[in-house]
């Protein structure tokens, strides 16, 4: 069973979403499989650049991907009524745990860098080989992109592979998706291209 950390724990909104089905099985795991999308690029990110704000984004996003495991688990045994339903939604749950599972080997990549560690420099070279890298920015209210379509911040020079807004998270948004203050942009491309990206927002 998945531990639910403490500072994201929101039993009664979990329990509003599910009897309210504002939220189903198919919602939960595509959440889960964007979010893992997400952790992935952010961590290589975040061991190439020893960057130790993308280490605390990669925990923010895991500790999500935790609470969609939980609410697909809940979803499932509300759906369960009959032995039959029983064994056709152990793929659902088996699906959702492995995802899980990549969240948690993610953090485990980074764990070098959460406890201080320096990476070694073998590690460090092969990963300056990849061409892209990954960072976020989060949209300030006095932001001068505020506004803007994520194709004219971008100018086709970075990806903006996720956008969280309300607390949702999107994978590969729109081009023409307007920015908003509050927003946070995951961004992807070449490191100079991605660093001049976060400098004008």
């Amino acid at each position: 069973m998945v531990k639910i950390p403490k500072s994201e724990y929101k039993s009664e909104k979990i329990l509003e979403d599910l009897l309210g089905k504002e939220k189903n099985v198919v919602d939960l795991i595509v959440e889960m499989k964007d979010m893992v999308n997400l952790a992935i690029a952010l961590g290589f990110s975040a061991l190439l650049m020893q960057d130790q704000k993308l280490v605390e984004k990669i925990h923010e996003l895991e500790e999500e991907i935790d609470i969609r495991q939980y609410e697909v688990e809940a979803e499932c045994m509300l759906a369960t009524k009959t032995p039959k339903d029983a064994l056709e939604l152990t793929s659902v749950l088996r699906l959702s745990s492995a995802m899980e599972d990549i969240s948690n080997a993610i953090k485990e990549l980074i764990d070098s860098l959460s406890r201080g560690i320096p990476i070694h420099p073998t590690i460090l070279k092969g990963l300056k080989d990849s061409i892209e890298v990954a960072d976020f920015v989060e949209i300030k209210k006095r932001s001068k992109v505020i506004g803007k379509t994520i194709e004219e911040l971008t100018e086709g020079h970075v990806s903006v592979i996720g956008l969280k807004r309300d607390d949702k998270w999107r994978y590969l948004p729109k081009k023409d998706d307007a920015i908003s203050a509050g927003d946070v942009l995951i961004i992807s491309g070449r490191k100079n291209d991605v660093s001049s990206i976060i400098k004008k927002s």
